[in-house]
C-alpha cells in the first residue's frame, strides 16, 4: 500500500470516526503540523458534509405505517393462508413470470416516486438545519473520538489567539465558569470549506460546543431556542452580525441555561 493509499485511508477513518482515542489524537497533532494534510482534511469533510446536506436522513411520515397496514383492511380484501394460496398459486411460464416481473418494478418505481414527492413536501422549510448538519456532525466525531477540542486551555487569552490564526472570525469568548460553564478549550470547525472558530465548554461530564460563523454563513435562524437534531441538543441565533450555533449531548435546560449565560455576558462585554 502507497504512502498516499495509507494517507486516504486515516483520513477516511477519521472522518468516519474509526480511530481509537489514542491514533485520533495522533492525526490530529498531523494536522496540526502537516498543511497538506489539514487542506486534504477539510476538502473531504467538505465534500462529506455536501453529501449530507443534498441527501439528507428522512424519516417516514408517521402515518405512513398506518396507511399500509389499511390496504389490507380495504373493503372486499381477503386475507389467504399461505398453504392455500401456494396451492391457488397458477405455473408460471417464462413470459408470465416476465411480466410479473415487470409489473412489480413498475410498482416500485410508482411507489418511489411517490414517497420522493412526499420526502421532498417534507423538506419544505427545513433549510435552516442544513446549516446545523455539518456543526451536529463535528460535535458527534469529536465526542467520539474523545478529542473535543484542537487546543486545551481555561484562559481565553491561549484560546483566542491559537483560533484568530486559524479561522475567519475573531471568537468572542466569556468566562462562564460562574455559572457553571467553564471553558475548556477551542478547535476548528470547517463549514462550506470556511473554518470557523468553535468554543468548548465543560458542563459537568457533557461539553457545550458553541460555534461562530462569518456574516457569509449566518444564514441559520433562530431566537436561542432548544432543539432536538440528530440526538443532540442544538440552539441557533443571529446576533452583531454573527450567527451562533451551540450543540451539546447535554439536556435542553442545561443547553438553555448556557444560551442566555453567554448572550447576556456577550452583551456586557460588548458594551
Amino acid at each position: 500500500m502507497t504512502d498516499v493509499q495509507t494517507r486516504l485511508l486515516r483520513i477516511n477513518a477519521a472522518l468516519d470516526g474509526e480511530l481509537s482515542a489514542m491514533d485520533q489524537a495522533a492525526f490530529d497533532r498531523e494536522l496540526g503540523e502537516d498543511p497538506a494534510l489539514a487542506r486534504e482534511f477539510a476538502r473531504l469533510s467538505a465534500v462529506r458534509e455536501a453529501t449530507r446536506r443534498a441527501a439528507p436522513r428522512e424519516r417516514a411520515p408517521s402515518g405512513l405505517a398506518d396507511r399500509i397496514a389499511a390496504l389490507g383492511k380495504a373493503p372486499g380484501a381477503t386475507v389467504v393462508p399461505l398453504s392455500e394460496a401456494a396451492a391457488r398459486r397458477p405455473e408460471r411460464t417464462p413470459s408470465s413470470t416476465g411480466r410479473a416481473a415487470m409489473g412489480l418494478a413498475a410498482s416500485f418505481a410508482a411507489l418511489g416516486f411517490a414517497l420522493g414527492v412526499g420526502l421532498t413536501a417534507l423538506r419544505t422549510g427545513d433549510a435552516t438545519r442544513e446549516a446545523d448538519a455539518p456543526i451536529v456532525s463535528d460535535f458527534a466525531r469529536a465526542a467520539i473520538a474523545g478529542q473535543p477540542y484542537d487546543v486545551a486551555s481555561s484562559d481565553r487569552h491561549t484560546v483566542k489567539p491559537w483560533l484568530a490564526v486559524r479561522t475567519t472570525v475573531s471568537a468572542d469568548i466569556v468566562d462562564l465558569a460562574a455559572q457553571g460553564y467553564p471553558l475548556a478549550g477551542g478547535r476548528v470547525t470547517v463549514v462550506d470549506r470556511v473554518p470557523a472558530p468553535t468554543l468548548v465548554y465543560r458542563h459537568n461530564e457533557h461539553f457545550v460546543a458553541l460555534t461562530e460563523l462569518p456574516s457569509s454563513l449566518a444564514r441559520t435562524a433562530g431566537d436561542g431556542a432548544v432543539e432536538s437534531v440528530d440526538g443532540y441538543h442544538v440552539a441557533r441565533w443571529l446576533e452583531g452580525g454573527l450567527g451562533f450555533i451551540a450543540v451539546t449531548d447535554a439536556d435542553e435546560a442545561a443547553l438553555a441555561k448556557f444560551v442566555s449565560a453567554f448572550r447576556t455576558a456577550r452583551k456586557g462585554v460588548g458594551e
